[in-house]
């Protein structure tokens, strides 16, 4: 039955995380990058703290010493920190490929999580998993492929040079989002395992984040355009993105690491990797991005990568 609760989260995930990537998308049309990040930190914060205050157990300082206490800040910190520079990452490449190429990419963190679950929680990644997020990893692969018609009109055109650099650029960008979100999932899932809850340490995390982004931002103005009077016409844009951030980041998250909590962080990262065919699914629906013939061949890849991973 814990499995399936588990299962369950992650699902829940995997939809949310998916829907918060096409408001970022949407938002970025109008936005900086950087103006986004401050705001959207603000706004997660509180939604955190509402629900560290009503679905955590702050009484978890009783049990920790304070080698232990070092330890859970230290974890936070460097969580809220990779996750909020993966995000810039994220945002930055966003403005060069669309959203329907990007996130699939990011889903390369699986790859980095594996060798820091199997040295750090001592998790075990069965055959029928391995496989499983290979086939996922593959699919991921497709649907961030370039089109050979876009390739042909691009040079007819004239901005074959433009767009080669854009999609370099925006997939390394990807790449690096993908290292530093799973940075984060690791760090959180290690203060969730010092303090045996996952509301306070995202938090914390967060908070951190907040604290060093509004510090850094003394010194680059623009991570506070989200509040200027100028820009309030934009307002919208900025609120969106708040609140896409309050459930993806601030509430997600939370349940992804709970399911970690239930079916270990392997495997729930491995089923988390599907989110790019909810994610295309939605950006085919919703932002009327092209719909890729080679995206059924990613679903198939999907659809038995996932077979593997469940019933096997």
């Amino acid at each position: 039955m814990s499995e399936i609760i588990g299962y369950i989260l992650s699902i829940d995930a995997i939809f949310t995380w998916a829907l918060a990537s096409l408001v970022y998308k949407w938002g970025l049309g109008k936005t900086e990058p950087k103006a986004n990040i401050f705001f959207r930190l603000c706004c997660v914060s509180l939604s955190t703290l509402v629900f560290a205050l009503i679905f955590g157990n702050i009484f978890f300082l009783r049990n920790l010493n304070s080698t232990e206490i070092f330890l859970f800040i230290l974890t936070s910190i460097i969580s809220g920190l990779s996750v909020t520079i993966g995000d810039l990452f994220y945002y930055k490449s966003l403005k060069k490929i669309d959203a329907s190429r990007a996130y699939p990419l990011t889903q390369l963190s699986l790859i980095f999580v594996y060798p820091f679950s199997f040295i750090i929680f001592q998790e075990v990644a069965t055959p029928s998993i391995l496989i499983g997020g290979f086939l996922i990893l593959s699919s991921v692969f497709i649907l961030s492929s370039k089109d050979k018609e876009e390739k042909s009109t691009n040079l007819k055109r004239g901005l074959k040079d433009r767009i080669s650099e854009d999609l370099v650029v925006g997939v390394l960008l990807a790449i690096a989002t993908a290292f530093c979100w799973a940075i984060s999932y690791v760090s959180y899932n290690q203060a969730r395992e010092l303090t045996g809850d996952i509301f306070y340490p995202n938090f914390v995390r967060i908070f951190f984040a907040m604290i060093t982004i509004a510090i850094f931002g003394l010194f680059q103005k623009e991570y506070y355009d989200g509040f200027r009077k100028e820009n309030k016409k934009l307002l919208k844009y900025f609120i969106s993105i708040g609140i896409a951030g309050s459930l993806s980041l601030g509430l997600a998250d939370a349940l992804f690491i709970k399911a970690a909590e239930i079916n270990t962080l392997v495997l729930t990262s491995t089923i988390t990797a599907n989110t790019p065919m909810v994610q295309q699914i939605l950006s085919i629906i919703l932002l009327k991005e092209k719909f890729r013939k080679r995206f059924l061949l990613a679903v198939v890849l999907i659809i038995l990568g996932n077979y593997l991973i469940i019933f096997l």
